[in-house]
């Protein structure tokens, strides 16, 4: 099953204008890697958790207004 984050950010862009936030309990959650997070995070088959932590909130953002 493929995932495209671009179609994504824009529906919830478009929910926005209309006032309603859409967003998650959290931003910090390694299951979205390669879907919602880019592999910019993976290094030799792990998840370099430093890296993530740093930036993954910014990545979020660029879908999701609210958590």
């Amino acid at each position: 099953m493929s995932f495209d984050r671009a179609a994504l950010a824009t529906a919830v862009q478009q929910l926005a204008k209309r006032g309603y936030y859409i967003g998650t309990s959290s931003w910090k959650y390694e299951g979205w890697l390669n879907q919602l997070y880019s592999q910019r995070y993976e290094y030799r088959g792990k998840v370099a958790m430093k890296r993530f932590e740093q930036n993954c909130l910014r990545e979020y953002a660029e879908v999701f207004k609210t958590v």
